[in-house]
């Protein structure tokens, strides 16, 4: 089918005079025969097996386009996973990062698929990123994902090139842990800096979302910008609503990537996101707390705001259990130490196993000094978040990778394919 041809049939030499070949629509190639080419349609096939012991199978097979055209799936915009996106004329930075992910059912499968890949990148006519792009996305959508799995973070045909070399020399790698409980852990105060999350917000449809959400409450009740004071261009960068607005937008982001909590913790104002990401507060009611988290105008703003049941497990930053989420918690969690001790036992004892840290800072996962201690992410990492999705995908966890590339439009093309670890299975 790639070649347009179809070949000669094996051992023909005279048609079945019991078959009408005159009535039937049907031939058998006695030459090798062009491809017919039908113009309002794909060439499709059907290959058929008649084994030994009963074996029956039949596959139809369809190409695409011409046999003279790239190998590669149309265009296809991916959607964006937010309630309220941006404004469809609206331009986002081209991601610079991606993930390759790469996958096998043993160590060995995945080191013969990294050397594959070597060798499809050295077959390469040109280093065209948005090539590399849709590779990522054939990728990331059209595979399968197996247990024994490596997540390549490139920017480039060198730093992929690099990376692909570096893993097939690496040994065996250690196997997966079932990964049954994620839980956000979210920093506190002090943790922010002038400049977080601005590549993210130029980039990311759906951090832009939650920062142009909260920005528009600042804006409306204080008469100030949110993000000029975030990113560097006036006033002063308030920590309570920069963190908790970041923290939002991060907790989205994870979200799009269809990686979601059934546990969260939060330190300070960590604990408002926290709360916001288990239903308890909306965003913008969220985002008033924060505002009045330490100053004597709390109380009348926990009477404005709707304070619900949350919709998962928020574990107290207070007393390390699972409390009534009322105004009088939230006036006592404003004014007492956080109780680390307490909330490490009890994230133990809930049986986390994979904790990311939320917020433009890491902090020491709370659980580190356990025996059989959680896999830590953070979600702002020396690499940023695209790092940290990697680690969560070599985990094991469940990735939409769609949302890796929100906004964008992508197409599949053809890739290495898998290398079956090939097994003999005669009849002796």
């Amino acid at each position: 089918m790639k070649q347009g041809k179809i070949p000669k049939h094996l051992h023909f030499e005279e048609p079945s005079p019991h078959i009408d070949w005159d009535r039937l629509p049907v031939q058998v190639t006695s030459e090798l025969t062009d491809w017919p080419s039908h113009p309002n349609r794909p060439p499709r096939a059907g290959v058929s097996a008649f084994g030994i012991s009963g074996t029956n199978a039949h596959v139809v097979v369809e190409g695409y386009d011409s046999p003279d055209t790239t190998p590669v799936g149309s265009a296809q915009p991916v959607s964006l996973s937010v309630v309220d996106p941006p404004d469809e004329e609206e331009a986002f930075a081209l991601r610079q990062t991606r993930l390759l992910p790469l996958s096998g059912k043993s160590d060995e499968a995945l080191r013969d698929l990294t050397g594959r890949y070597l060798s499809w990148l050295d077959a390469l006519a040109s280093e065209d990123v948005d090539l590399l792009a849709d590779m990522a996305w054939t990728a990331g959508v059209g595979r399968s994902h197996f247990d024994h799995r490596a997540g390549i973070v490139f920017q480039d045909v060198e730093s992929l090139r690099e990376k692909l070399q570096a893993l097939s020399e690496t040994g065996e790698r250690p196997e997966l842990r079932a990964t049954t409980k994620i839980a956000f852990a979210y920093t506190g105060q002090g943790s922010q800096w002038i400049g977080m999350g601005k590549d993210l917000y130029e980039s990311e449809p759906v951090v832009r979302a939650v920062l142009d959400r909260c920005d528009k409450v600042l804006r409306e009740e204080r008469n100030t910008s949110l993000l000029d004071a975030m990113f560097g261009q006036t006033g002063d960068l308030s920590d309570l609503p920069a963190i908790y607005a970041m923290e939002s937008a991060l907790a989205a982001l994870w979200s799009s990537v269809g990686i979601q909590p059934s546990v969260v913790v939060g330190h300070g104002i960590g604990e408002i996101a926290a709360a916001q990401a288990a239903g308890v507060f909306s965003l913008e009611d969220g985002l008033r707390v924060a505002l009045e988290w330490d100053t004597g105008n709390l109380e009348a703003t926990l009477t404005d705001v709707t304070i619900a049941s949350p919709s998962l497990v928020l574990v107290s930053s207070v007393t390390g259990g699972v409390e009534v989420l009322d105004a009088a918690y939230w006036r006592r969690q404003a004014q007492e130490p956080a109780a680390f001790d307490k909330c490490a036992k009890k994230l133990v004892n809930l049986g986390v196993n994979v904790l990311i840290e939320i917020g433009p800072n890491a902090v020491p996962g709370p659980i580190a000094g356990d025996a059989n201690p959680p896999v830590v992410l953070s979600s702002l990492g020396d690499n940023g978040f695209i790092e940290a999705v990697a680690k969560a995908y070599e985990a094991g966890l469940s990735v939409s990778f769609p949302g890796l590339f929100a906004g964008e439009t992508r197409r599949r093309i053809s890739l290495p394919s898998y290398p079956f670890q090939r097994q003999h299975y005669w009849i002796q």
